[in-house]
């Protein structure tokens, strides 16, 4: 089993709660939203791998990814249920950015329309987004409900 680099970057952004995006409505619905499920993730992913963590990786300090690249070091001797937690979180963590592509890709036009001149960064052009609601394209919203619901 080769761990795929998206579970890597789980790894390392959930825990740091890196902004996924900056497009969503309402940042604390969306952003919210898919923060909790990619904790949850994290959380069943470090409850079926404690054990193989506890006897493969004690001596690695936590963060930057470092833990679940000593799994892979060790991937032909961690139990079933970790490897199984672990492809699992990669295909959630799949789903749940291409529902961001794909929300950013709808989402661009209504972006440089209607927040144009909003800088990026602390939910600022989402709050430019919810602000013009009812000026967003209809494919937009649908987009960032997408991602909500998956």
């Amino acid at each position: 089993m080769k761990i795929a680099p998206c579970v890597l970057a789980m790894a390392v952004l959930v825990p740091a709660s890196v902004t996924v995006s900056s497009f969503a409505f309402g940042q604390t619905d969306t952003m919210s939203t898919i923060l909790q499920k990619l904790s949850a993730r994290i959380q069943k992913l470090e409850n079926a791998c404690g054990d193989d963590i506890k006897k493969f990786c004690t001596g690695v300090t936590p963060g930057g990814g470092h833990i679940v690249y000593c799994l892979e070091a060790y991937e032909d001797q961690i139990s079933p249920k970790c490897a199984f937690e672990l492809d699992e979180a990669e295909l959630d963590l799949q789903e749940i950015g291409d529902g961001l592509k794909e929300a950013f890709h709808l989402c661009q036009g209504d972006i440089a329309k209607l927040c144009g001149d909003t800088r990026p960064g602390e939910g600022r052009i989402s709050a430019c987004l919810a602000s013009n609601k009812a000026s967003v394209s209809q494919s937009c919203v649908e987009a960032i409900e997408k991602v909500q619901i998956k």
